[in-house]
C-alpha cells in the first residue's frame, strides 16, 4: 500500500530543495528531501510520483506519471519532462479509488494547489483528455485504468470521503 504520492518537485533556481507530498493515511501534506524519500523506499515503502533509479537518484517515475510539475518560484509551475505542454501549470494525482456506493466508483485526487476532490468516472475521464493525472490512465478501449500502487477502500458513508467534490 502506497503511504505517499508526490504533488510536486520544489526547486530554488536549478537546484531541487525537495518534494511536496500527500500523505495518504493522514490526509496531510508535508515536504521530503531526496534522501528521506531514498530512505523510505530502501524500507519498503512506496512513494507515488518517484523512484530512485540505478545511479541512486531520485526521479519522476514515469510508470505513475509523465506530467509532474517543478515550482520555481512562488507559484510557477513547469514540467518536469522537458517534451510536456509548457503551458500546464495544474497537476493531479489520484490517491484513492473509493469503490461502490449508489453512484459508482469515486477517485480521490490532489493537486499541486493542495486541493483534495472526489470525483466520479465521466470528470476523470475528462481531467485525463487534457492533462495527464498520476496514477491513471485511459486505455485503447477507453477505460480508466489505476496504477497497481493506488490505494482502493470501500465506501463508507463518509460524506467527506463518498461524495464528489472538495474534501
Amino acid at each position: 500500500m502506497c503511504k505517499a504520492t508526490v504533488i510536486f518537485e520544489e526547486k530554488l533556481s536549478k537546484r531541487r530543495e525537495g518534494w511536496a507530498v500527500y500523505l495518504n493515511q493522514s490526509r496531510d501534506f508535508t515536504w521530503y528531501s531526496d534522501k528521506q524519500i531514498k530512505a523510505k523506499i530502501a524500507n519498503g515503502e512506496r512513494i507515488n510520483g518517484v523512484c530512485v533509479n540505478e545511479a541512486g537518484e531520485v526521479v519522476m517515475d514515469e510508470n505513475f506519471t509523465t506530467g509532474l510539475l517543478s515550482k520555481t518560484r512562488l507559484a510557477t509551475f513547469t514540467p518536469i519532462k522537458e517534451d510536456e505542454d509548457s503551458g500546464v501549470s495544474k497537476y493531479f494525482a489520484v490517491t484513492r479509488v473509493i469503490k461502490g456506493g449508489k453512484a459508482g466508483d469515486r477517485y480521490e485526487l490532489v493537486s499541486n494547489r493542495f486541493k483534495l476532490e472526489v470525483v466520479d468516472v465521466d470528470r476523470l475521464k475528462a481531467l485525463l483528455s487534457l492533462i495527464s493525472v498520476g496514477g491513471a490512465r485511459v486505455d485503447e478501449k477507453g477505460k480508466v485504468v489505476i496504477h497497481e500502487g493506488v490505494e482502493t477502500s470501500e465506501a463508507t458513508g463518509d460524506p467527506r470521503s463518498d461524495k464528489e467534490g472538495a474534501v
